[in-house]
């Protein structure tokens, strides 16, 4: 029967964008100039990009600088007096530089973790040194960039190469619960795999924080305004794992849309009415 409902869902779409209603921006900056009072980098350092130079969509490209930081290191956020809001969505450009070593075996391990009052809402390891390395993060559709390419930095070729992702489409940065008048971001590269900046390094531009008094659309997964193709696959992927606790299902269990702990015919009946509409409210 499930497997009947997926393959039976025809619509026609157009295409338009839309702001998410409610939503204010709270932090943004692409790094380019003083860094930003509530961002404290560590060691982290403005750098020039190097050949991340135009790599993303259109309107949203790394360039200028954008802020490196080696692994190990820790970057924070401190966001306080924040209008009221239900929710809070982190965007940024990611730049996973040089050679990160992934799950692996040895060197052992580099993930990225981002914790939002010191609870973690990301955690997936990065490899770029070979191709046969485990790389625990599956980016959604449109997240990667670029993969294994020489960018610049400690390259070229050997290990040195480098990867690029926006995360403007990551779902699990977006619409966080939260409704606290200040919020506490970290960044961190962690893991038994520490190296120097000159062997690994990673760095974000074109960072936004934003906060919303709502949740308008919770079947936009990707948060680009509209509920479309690349929604549905992400709903898919999730209708076919069904029980949120499946450790194989992505951390908050947005495709929930119900909130019963099942993603299943319930949410797929509310999932297509927000699909039929196109453009979120």
């Amino acid at each position: 029967m499930r497997a009947f409902i997926l393959s039976s869902f025809a619509v026609a779409a157009g295409l338009a964008i839309s702001s998410a209603s409610g939503q204010t921006v709270v932090l943004s900056t692409g790094f380019n100039g003083i860094l930003l009072a509530p961002i404290d980098p560590g060691v982290a350092t403005l750098t020039g990009v190097q050949f991340y130079a135009g790599v993303g969509p259109s309107g949203n490209q790394f360039g200028g600088n954008f802020l490196r930081s080696p692994t190990g290191n820790l970057v924070t956020i401190t966001l306080t007096g924040l209008p009221a809001h239900s929710a809070i969505s982190i965007d940024f450009l990611f730049a996973a530089i040089d050679s990160l070593d992934g799950t692996g075996s040895y060197p052992e391990g580099d993930f990225l973790r981002v914790n939002v009052d010191g609870n973690t809402i990301f955690r997936e390891s990065f490899a770029n040194a070979t191709a046969e390395q485990d790389q625990s993060y599956v980016a959604p559709p449109g997240v990667l960039l670029v993969r294994r390419q020489d960018l610049g930095f400690s390259g070229p070729g050997s290990y040195y190469t480098d990867s690029a992702y926006n995360m403007y489409l990551e779902p699990r940065f977006h619409n966080l619960a939260h409704t606290a008048s200040s919020a506490v971001i970290t960044f961190i590269i962690e893991g038994p795999g520490i190296q120097p900046l000159d062997d690994e390094s990673w760095a974000m531009d074109n960072l936004r924080i934003s906060v919303s008094d709502t949740i308008p659309c919770p079947a936009d997964f990707n948060h680009d305004g509209l509920v479309e193709d690349a929604d549905f696959s992400f709903f898919v992927a999730a209708y076919n794992i069904l029980d949120c606790a499946d450790p194989s299902m992505t951390a908050g269990c947005p495709a929930d849309l119900n909130g019963d702990g099942f993603v299943d015919d319930a949410d797929f009946t509310l999932f297509v009415a927000a699909y039929n509409e196109l453009i979120c409210p």
